[in-house]
């Protein structure tokens, strides 16, 4: 489905995912600490060096034909949009703190006395460190690098992982961590670092990612969310209950479906992950045999907009012209109207018709998605094209403003922006990733380019690049 990387994508991998989480460990959960102060004094030694040159198939539903009475599109999406998509449930309480605080499972197992000085005093001094291309990595290093200056994710790393009993069994974690006392060690006195401990792992883990060929940085951030999930989650096994299955529910209820869902979110989710990257999304299926409207919710951690579609459905609401479309250069996308492409309604016809389980049949259907609550981090994939990339400049601001697109209002609206990833290259599998972080110390933006770490001359100096993938934190 356009627009959206879910976290499942298929019953099949929902199944394989819960019974990963029952296999692990017991652990505690983590309490937000934001009591750590900045160093604003501190100027950020930049250090240069050259780059390191060593380098069961489903069946298929049954198809019935149905006389349906004619129907003029345009209006039919119009009255969907005024009638459905304005409909507020009335109940909003039921969504709870995980999609409004960082409070994730206050459990009383954590035990602050545990951290030392030493780890405390290392947040107040920004260290500035490019990691070695070891051939072919630099969608994997600049990677690292926005993940390794989100805050909130490297504090929980630096000051509370190594005191989480059983991190034997977290392979991808334990690795994740080293790289990050690596990149913040204040005893650090090399200017790059090497991460060819976690690319061997990572490379052992997912054979997408072996051996010196290209690879995208979109599929390496959706694969680690995933796995530290899954190995830093904290639910127990006494607590955990089964997934939904929508198909004996009634999905005409919004808010019992929505009920049915936040109860399994909060039984079953419970890591740093879930709690910072993790959203909620609703989508509304109508269909036109029947007219009956069905809900469904999911969680995401990854926003999707394809820049080529996005223009062309600027040009068919009048937001582009013909000479804007046929020019020799791409016309610039701004991000809201993205998110306009996003909320978009669809009329799922021919191949595309929906199954119907009241009128038992494929039928045609309005269908649409919804951003019902934003994460505390939300990333941004500029999709570009599989093949030749698609070239267009993207007009994207510092401070995004969610009010008009996130249905939730009491959720994250405002989002401040700290990394960027941009391309370089004919496709997102091939080419050079480079990474524009503002860093989490002193609050400077940074160009990371492997080995290679420059200040960035000015503060804008990311829009520069081909700007591929965005992360923005919630400005509380």
């Amino acid at each position: 489905m356009k627009g959206i990387w879910y976290y499942f994508c298929c019953r099949r991998c929902r199944k394989k995912k819960y019974i990963n989480d029952r296999d692990l460990n017991d652990s505690v959960s983590e309490k937000s600490d934001d009591s750590y102060e900045i160093n604003k004094e501190y100027k950020p030694k930049i250090i240069y060096e050259t780059q390191n040159k060593n380098p069961k198939k489903k069946k298929k539903a049954k198809t019935i034909k149905i006389e349906m009475k004619s129907y003029d599109e345009k209006n039919i999406i119009n009255n969907y949009q005024n009638n459905i998509y304005n409909n507020n449930i009335s109940n909003k309480n039921i969504i709870n703190n995980n999609f409004t605080n960082n409070n994730i499972a206050n459990n009383k197992n954590i035990n602050n006395n545990n951290y030392n000085e030493f780890e405390i005093k290392k947040e107040n001094i920004p260290i500035i460190i490019g990691l070695n291309n070891i051939g072919a990595t630099c969608y994997m290093n600049a990677t690292l690098q926005c993940l390794s200056n989100t805050d909130k994710l490297t504090k929980y790393f630096l000051n509370k992982y190594k005191f989480i009993p059983g991190n034997k069994n977290k392979i991808m974690s334990n690795e994740y961590y080293k790289v990050i006392v690596n990149l913040w060690d204040i005893n650090n006195n090399n200017s790059s670092y090497s991460p060819n401990d976690f690319k061997e792992v990572l490379s052992k883990e997912n054979p997408l990612f072996e051996g010196i060929n290209a690879n995208d940085s979109k599929d390496l951030i959706n694969f680690l969310l995933e796995r530290f999930h899954i190995e830093l989650n904290n639910v127990k096994k006494k607590d955990y209950i089964n997934p939904i299955n929508y198909n004996q529910i009634d999905q005409t209820n919004e808010q019992n479906i929505l009920n049915l869902f936040m109860k399994e979110f909060e039984n079953n989710y419970n890591s740093i992950i879930s709690n910072l990257f993790y959203g909620l999304m609703e989508t509304k299926s109508q269909c036109q045999g029947c007219n009956i409207i069905k809900y469904n919710f999911q969680v995401y951690s990854f926003v999707e907009f394809p820049l080529e579609k996005v223009n062309e459905y600027c040009f068919k609401t009048g937001k582009r012209n013909f000479y804007d479309m046929n020019s020799n250069k791409n016309p610039d996308v701004n991000i809201y109207e993205c998110f306009e492409y996003y909320h978009n309604i669809d009329l799922m016809t021919g191949d595309n018709r929906m199954y119907c389980n009241i009128c038992n049949c494929l039928c045609d259907a309005l269908y649409g998605t919804l951003l019902y609550a934003a994460p505390n981090i939300l990333i941004i994939n500029l999709n570009r094209g599989k093949g030749a990339v698609y070239e267009c400049k993207v007009i994207f601001p510092e401070v995004l403003n969610l009010s008009n697109y996130v249905i939730f209002k009491e959720s994250n609206i405002i989002f401040e922006l700290y990394a960027v990833i941009c391309h370089i290259g004919p496709s997102s599998m091939s080419g050079h990733f480079v990474a524009y972080c503002k860093n989490r110390i002193d609050k400077k933006w940074y160009l990371y380019n492997d080995s290679f770490v420059t200040l960035c001359q000015n503060s804008y100096d990311y829009r520069k690049g081909m700007a591929y993938i965005l992360f923005y934190q919630v400005v509380k």
